[in-house]
């Protein structure tokens, strides 16, 4: 790899999403990692100028990708974009300021030492093109992951170390970074001898240097907070209402394996409330006052969760059901069918209605297979019903569960994302 210029591949996904930052003449740059965009095990990070920042999500999230819900994360915001083929989702972590130290959430960054400057427009009016990416000036990216490795790490990883090698021969101690460096070295310290450490390979020496350099006075601490506050209050204002998945099927369609699957893997956050209106009745013969009375709980039991679930919702959290009140409108067994319909339509609304539902469907005799307790005719009688369901209810999708639990969440995750998706690209549009 050549610092000069040298051209790397890059996955489609980030192309995507470049590409809409230059249509849309946004200002930014790729910090670091060049060379690993083609297959990228950890978040991109990238720099963008502070006054594009209200254009942000709407041009990100028509290149596929959406932003991460929350709140007081400091000058950071984070996306995610769907890699189907991969079956991952993959991360960028969007900075509008050069900020090096603590990057948690503002309530205890403010307390905390920082190396903060005020070199984003000069990164930014300084950078190259190579191919489809914005690239700091040499000396840029020399210094900026100097400060990533030793500050906010407090580590040289053998790729950085082999990194900043190429990029010493371009670095200068007068660019854009190397005179902040040197108003907070301590005694014995400037951004010449820094150059000089590096390009010896003494990364300890540096790491160490690195502990010293960001600095906490008590009105620093109160800016700090103050920014803190405000950039919590554009997050509040950027929150949006999370969708909700109920997932319903048959027994031994494998609801619940899924539903954990896919909060577990979704790349926003995700929570799961159960749903089941019937959950621990095993169908035995009860006295009438305690089935009356157990009828009678239901819909409190389904508000309550419904109540949890919009809670998560609020936060911007993707909700999945597993199962949903509309499990009760299936046929009703015998006796007072008629009665039971009645009651059972009433179940079926005590929740609002999900932004998807997923039927999971499959064969009578597989589904007997795993559940050999379970009667296969009853099995066979179920499938049928819920594939009525499905036709009944216009947010359904039936998905083929007669597959490994990893292919079926798989499907359901790319489901579930391109909902997401179709549902932020409604809102930016209308």
């Amino acid at each position: 790899m050549r610092p000069d210029g040298a051209v790397h591949a890059v996955h489609p996904a980030l192309l995507r999403a470049f590409a809409a930052f230059d249509d849309a003449g946004v200002a930014w740059c790729l910090l670091r990692g060049e060379a690993r965009l083609a297959d990228p095990s950890g978040d991109v990070d990238l720099l963008v100028d502070p006054a594009d920042l209200p254009r942000l999500d709407p041009v990100l999230v028509r290149a596929g990708f959406l932003p991460v819900p929350g709140l007081g994360k400091g000058a950071h915001r984070g996306y995610v974009g769907r890699d189907a083929e991969g079956d991952r989702f993959l991360e960028l972590d969007v900075e509008f300021a050069v900020e090096f130290g603590s990057s948690g959430h503002f309530a205890v960054n403010w307390l905390r030492p920082t190396l903060r400057t005020d070199a984003a427009h000069a990164l930014l009016a300084g950078r190259r093109r190579v191919g489809p990416l914005a690239l700091p000036a040499l000396d840029d990216a020399f210094w900026a992951l100097l400060l990533h490795c030793i500050v906010d790490k407090g580590a040289v990883a053998e790729r950085h170390a082999t990194r900043l090698a190429e990029l010493a021969p371009h670095a200068r101690p007068d660019g854009v970074l190397g005179p902040i460096v040197t108003a907070h070295c301590p005694a014995g310290w400037h951004a010449a001898r820094v150059l000089e450490t590096a390009r010896a390979g003494d990364w300890p020496a540096l790491v160490a240097l690195g502990a010293r350099l960001p600095t906490a006075t008590p009105a620093g601490r109160a800016a700090a907070l103050g920014r803190g506050l405000r950039r919590l209050a554009a997050d509040v204002g950027r929150t949006r209402r999370g969708l909700s998945v109920a997932v319903l099927g048959p027994d031994g369609a494998g609801k619940s394996t899924l539903t954990q699957g896919v909060a577990a893997s979704f790349g926003l956050p995700a929570r799961v409330v159960y749903m089941g209106l019937w959950q621990g009745e095993d169908g035995a013969f009860r006295p009438l006052p305690l089935a009356a009375f157990a009828a009678a709980r239901r819909p409190f039991r389904s508000w309550r969760r419904a109540a949890v679930a919009g809670w998560h919702q609020a936060r911007g959290r993707l909700v999945v059901l597993d199962r949903h009140p509309y499990d009760a409108l299936l046929p009703p067994a015998p006796p007072h069918v008629l009665l039971k319909r009645l009651f059972f339509t009433l179940l079926a609304h005590t929740a609002p209605a999900p932004s998807l539902v997923l039927i999971l469907d499959v064969p009578a005799e597989v589904a007997a297979f795993r559940r050999p307790e379970e009667d296969p005719g009853a099995l066979a009688t179920l499938r049928s019903e819920y594939l009525a369901l499905s036709r009944r209810l216009s947010q359904a999708v039936v998905l083929d569960a007669d597959r490994s639990p990893e292919a079926l969440r798989a499907a359901a995750v790319d489901r579930i994302w391109k909902a997401v998706l179709d549902a932020e690209t409604r809102r930016w549009n209308s």
